[in-house]
């Protein structure tokens, strides 16, 4: 119980710090998911050292090298999760898009053709384009689009995930 407890402090630690840094509008990187995990990695080597060097003194603390690969089991999935839900947040979602669209329609409610007009390439396909732009996922020479050797590289990796979780690409 005691490692859950840490395990559970150092993933609230990061979570504070990383809303104290956005509201006070503290830029630690241009890519929000390199900041985040930045965040999160240094709580976690903060709250390893801090582990050891009060190693026999507080009971929850881990005190072996099991007890911190319990803490990172537990510590790297939520810190994943964390980042994918911000970062849905912080984009606008076709699905966040259509449903915040609805919303607005509230009791009358809104029809398919309506929703088509809202949902548009300049609205969702444009935007996605500048950030892998900005990325270096892709890049643009001679009004063409190519692929990066950055962006192959996740393509490979994404394709590989789906592969072993037995997903297809079709929608």
């Amino acid at each position: 119980m005691g490692i859950l407890c840490f395990s559970v402090s150092l993933v609230i630690i990061a979570v504070s710090l990383h809303l104290v840094l956005l509201k006070i509008k503290f830029r630690l990187s241009a890519n929000p998911i390199i900041a985040i995990i930045s965040i999160f990695f240094a709580v976690l080597i903060t709250g390893f050292s801090l582990s050891f060097l009060l190693k026999g003194v507080y009971s929850f603390l881990p005190n072996s090298i099991w007890r911190y690969l319990q803490v990172l089991i537990f510590y790297v999935p939520v810190m994943l999760s964390y980042v994918i839900t911000y970062i849905a947040l912080e984009d606008d979602s076709p699905s966040m898009t259509i449903v915040r669209f609805v919303e607005q329609g509230e009791e009358k409610g809104r029809a398919r053709k309506e929703i088509k007009q809202v949902i548009t390439n300049e609205a969702l396909i444009l935007p996605r384009i500048s950030i892998m732009l900005k990325d270096g996922w892709i890049e643009y020479k001679n009004r063409q689009y190519y692929v990066t050797k950055k962006g192959k590289s996740y393509n490979q990796f994404f394709a590989f995930g789906l592969k072993l979780l037995k997903i297809s690409r079709e929608g």
